[in-house]
């Protein structure tokens, strides 16, 4: 991915810094009166100074007003033997007069710190305006039906959030690749997946059998799944319209608060799908853990079921397994009629996927 912003292109960066690149990112020591003892070229590249310039004045006269308080205070800890700051965010000052976002990972031996920093200033701006675009409810839901492979009729539709984005440019809806990983890393998916699951519930009291995705970052978060949970208690029988889908990787990261979850609602009514099956690590031993009744299995194995005798073997599999422990199993990514019929011959209960349906904005 590029460095676009949100409201131009919609992809989002991957945040800077995952691999330390010399051209790019920022090397620096400094000493205990707090300037510079050296720089890296990258220095003058990022924020347009010298690296005279740099070196000849304490570093904080660089650093944005807001956030000198906070620097300072991390700084002064140079005394400290061994002291480490990791990931540790400011604002500095470009000689064009503007700010950029750095992250810094350093440690000092009691004289100097030795530091790294990364700059984070896309990163930062993409998840300000996903806030924004969120405050000013541009968040959408779509659905996407799910079959019933025996009577072809639709029993369920899964909520996929999508997000409308305003700008010079003609109105754009942008998928979920180019918006969920700024939510992810600023903490949003909290919001995003609470207005979800409420959405989903308005529809589950009026009727309709609906799924609805929950994130690790939600799952583990006490406060928004209480909120939830209160939500669902006073939704009474309609709850039980609900299904909630956990990936394997939020299971695998969250095993503990992701059987708590499965349980808390499981007894207001409320089904637990396990989602992407077969892509992490150890997914039998969640079957055996979580307290699921539905096996999702992940796209990939279904697209592949025509060439690859693998992944005809491995849905062939899910679905004895499943039927041993008494789960159902939807196959996602359904998108031709030969792979169709195998998933029937294999006995999948519900298919999912573009022959069946695209996502659409959600009638109501």
């Amino acid at each position: 991915m590029g460095i676009a912003e949100i409201e131009t292109h919609g992809v989002l960066p991957e945040p800077a810094g995952m691999h330390f690149d010399m051209r790019r990112d920022l090397l620096c020591t400094s000493d205990r009166s707090g300037r510079y003892t050296s720089l890296n070229a990258a220095w003058e590249a990022v924020l347009g100074w010298s690296r005279e310039e740099l070196m000849a004045r304490p570093f904080i006269d660089f650093v944005h007003p807001d956030d000198v308080e906070r620097t300072e205070r991390e700084s002064g800890r140079i005394i400290e033997v061994d002291h480490e700051l990791l990931a540790f965010e400011n604002r500095f000052r470009t000689r064009a007069g503007g700010w950029r976002w750095l992250r810094w990972n350093a440690r000092t031996d009691g004289e100097t710190w030795f530091a790294i920093a990364f700059d984070v200033t896309e990163r930062r701006q993409a998840e300000e305006r996903l806030r924004d675009a969120i405050e000013h409810e541009r968040l959408l839901a779509y659905s996407q039906p799910i079959i019933d492979q025996r009577s072809g009729s639709v029993v369920q539709e899964e909520l996929l959030v999508r997000l409308k984005v305003n700008g010079d440019r003609p109105e754009r809806i942008l998928s979920p690749a180019e918006f969920l990983p700024a939510a992810e890393r600023s903490g949003l998916i909290r919001t995003i997946d609470r207005w979800m699951t409420f959405r989903g519930l308005d529809l589950a009291e009026r009727g309709r059998n609906v799924e609805v995705n929950l994130s690790a970052h939600t799952i583990a978060d006490d406060g928004v799944m209480a909120e939830i949970a209160d939500r669902l208690a006073g939704a009474g029988v309609s709850a039980r319209r609900l299904v909630f889908e956990i990936t394997e990787t939020a299971a695998l990261e969250n095993v503990d608060a992701a059987r708590d979850l499965a349980e808390r609602l499981g007894r207001l009514g409320c089904v637990i799908a396990l989602d992407d099956f077969g892509t992490g690590y150890g997914s039998l031993t969640h079957l055996r853990r979580l307290p699921v009744k539905l096996i999702k299995i992940d796209a990939s194995f279904v697209r592949g079921l025509r060439e690859h005798p693998e992944d005809r073997a491995l849905v062939r599999g899910v679905a004895a397994i499943a039927r041993e422990l008494g789960m159902q199993t939807v196959a996602e990514g359904v998108e031709d009629a030969a792979t169709y019929r195998m998933l029937r011959e294999y006995g999948i209960d519900r298919l999912q996927g573009y022959l069946i349906g695209r996502p659409a904005p959600l009638a109501v």
